[in-house]
Formats: structure tokens, sequence, C-alpha cells
């Protein structure tokens, strides 16, 4: 299985969670939903850079969660908590769901050669 389908499957799960959670008032799927969007995250920005600097592709998976989580951050101060997490949650299954139904594993812009 391609590992950028398993990361935007692990986006769709996470984002439901925080919806669902936000939804049916379960506080548990808090941790799950977090640990399966930061994995979806981490994909996407490993995306961004070109796999000929596998270093730098590291730096933007780690950095690109780092840099959402952030704005959720700023963002959990102008509403209740669990809805500015379901809100994001939802935009990034949105996001992930969208990508899944391209269907291409590459990244926007590149062609096949």
């Amino acid at each position: 299985m391609h590992l950028m389908l398993v990361a935007r499957v692990a986006g769709v799960l996470g984002g439901l969670a925080w919806v669902v959670r936000q939804a049916a008032g379960l506080e548990e799927l808090r941790w799950p939903g977090l640990t399966l969007l930061g994995v979806a995250l981490a994909a996407a920005g490993a995306g961004l850079v070109s796999s000929s600097a596998p270093w730098l592709r590291l730096v933007v998976a780690v950095c690109f969660p780092v840099l959402v989580w952030s704005v959720v951050e700023v963002l959990h101060g102008a509403a209740e908590d669990s809805l500015v997490d379901a809100v994001a949650g939802a935009a990034i299954a949105l996001a992930c769901l969208l990508a899944m139904a391209r269907g291409s594993g590459r990244p926007a812009g590149s062609h096949a050669g």
C-alpha cells in the first residue's frame, strides 16, 4: 500500500475522530485523533519537498504539523476548544479526501516523465 494513501486515510480517520468527539462529547477521542492527524500532516509536509533533499523533507515533516497546531492553538482563544478542533479536523479530513479522490500520489504540479 502506498504510504501517502495510508497518511491520507489517517487524516480522514483523525478528522472524523475530532468531529465525533465534538458531536458526541467523547473526550477520549482527542489523543487518537491528534495522533492520526499528526501522521497525516507530517506526510503532507514531507510531500511538499523534493525527494532529492531527504534532510529537508524530514525538517518540513516535523515543522508542518507544528505550524498547523500553532494556528489551531491561536484559534482556541476565539471559540470552544473542541469546536475549533472539530473544524480543523473536518478541514484536514476533507483535504485528505480530496487528495484521495484526485487519485494521484504525486504532488500537485509534478508530471510523470
